[in-house]
């Protein structure tokens, strides 16, 4: 199950870094796009950045520990 994600907005300057950073973790970890676990990430790291982590090293740096890679 998807928790659900806060209605926060984000602005084009912060939805373009979240794209960027998305983009990468996806190639890095070799998911497909529309894939489960590229869901995962996407919800994943919007409620990272909600709660405050909002630079991209510490993104990456959380995706690289995760184990829902297969």
């Amino acid at each position: 199950m998807i928790p659900t994600v806060q209605s926060n907005t984000f602005d084009p300057i912060e939805l373009a870094f979240l794209k960027r950073v998305f983009d990468d973790v996806c190639v890095e970890h070799g998911l497909p796009d529309g894939s489960a676990a590229a869901s995962d990430v996407a919800v994943e790291m919007i409620q990272l950045y909600q709660r405050g982590i909002k630079d991209e090293h510490s993104l990456h740096r959380h995706f690289d520990r995760q184990n829902f890679f297969g």
